[in-house]
C-alpha cells in the first residue's frame, strides 16, 4: 500500500528527475523542483536536505548494484588459483560485462544521470572509482602472470589508466548514447569482443595459456 508519505517522495524524485535530465545536476534548483512537484520550497527541505541528496536518491540503486557487482566480480576472479585464472580469463570478462551491461539497462535512467548529468554531485567520480578498481585488479593480474613465467611485458601506470579508462568509458558510451538519442537498442553483443580483446591485444594477456603478440603500449621490464 502506498501511503501519503512515500506518494509524495515518490512525487518529488520524478519532478527532480525531469529537472536534472533537463538540466543537469549544476544547474537543477531546489526551487523549480518543489514547483514542478506542486509543494513549497520548505516541504521539500523538510524531506531532503539538498539537490545532492535527492539525485543520490534517484541512482543509488542502480549505481550500488552495479558497483558491487564490478567489486564482486574482481574480487572473485582473484580468488580463483593461477592456472585458472590465466586460462579463465577470456570467458570470465565477457560473462561479467554481459551482465554488466544488462545492469546499465535496467537501471537505464539512473545511469543516465550518473553519465550525462552528474558533474557537480556526490556522483562526479563515480566511473574514476570503477576505473581505479580495474588498474588495481589489472596490475594484480599482470604481476601473478609474470610470477607464473608468462611473458607479459610490465605494466605502465600511464598506460594502465588510459586503457582502463577507455573500457568504461566505452561501456558508459552506451548511456551517453541514449542521451543524446542516437541510439535505443541494447549493443552489448558488439561491445563484449572489444572489451576482451583490449585486455588481450592491449595488454598482451595470454588467450588460454598462449601469450598475446599484440601488446603495444606496455614497456619492457
Amino acid at each position: 500500500m502506498i501511503t501519503k508519505s512515500n506518494a509524495i517522495r515518490e512525487n518529488i524524485l520524478k519532478c527532480a528527475k525531469t529537472e536534472f535530465m533537463e538540466k543537469g545536476f549544476m544547474d537543477a534548483s531546489m526551487r523549480t523542483i518543489a514547483e514542478r512537484a506542486g509543494y513549497t520550497t520548505g516541504m521539500l527541505y523538510s524531506r531532503f536536505a539538498d539537490k545532492d541528496q535527492i539525485f543520490c536518491a534517484l541512482v543509488e540503486e542502480g549505481g550500488s548494484i552495479l558497483y558491487d557487482y564490478f567489486v564482486d566480480a574482481q574480487e572473485t576472479f582473484a580468488a580463483y588459483e593461477p592456472e585458472r585464472q590465466k586460462n579463465d580469463m577470456h570467458a570470465y570478462v565477457d560473462q561479467k560485462v554481459d551482465h554488466m551491461i544488462d545492469i546499465l539497462y535496467e537501471h537505464l535512467d539512473a545511469f543516465k544521470l550518473i553519465v550525462c548529468k552528474s558533474a557537480g554531485s556526490s556522483y562526479e567520480k563515480y566511473i574514476d572509482k570503477l576505473v581505479a578498481i580495474e588498474m588495481k585488479h589489472t596490475t594484480r593480474y599482470v604481476e601473478l602472470l609474470r610470477d607464473m613465467g608468462q611473458a607479459v611485458p610490465q605494466l605502465r601506470e600511464d598506460s594502465s589508466h588510459m586503457i582502463s579508462s577507455a573500457l568504461f568509458n566505452g561501456m558508459f558510451e552506451v548511456v551517453a548514447m541514449t542521451c543524446r538519442k542516437k541510439m535505443r537498442q541494447p549493443i552489448s553483443n558488439s561491445f563484449r569482443p572489444f572489451s576482451t580483446r583490449a585486455g588481450i591485444g592491449l595488454w598482451g594477456f595470454p588467450v588460454n595459456g598462449r601469450h598475446s603478440s599484440k601488446g603495444c603500449i606496455l614497456h619492457n621490464g
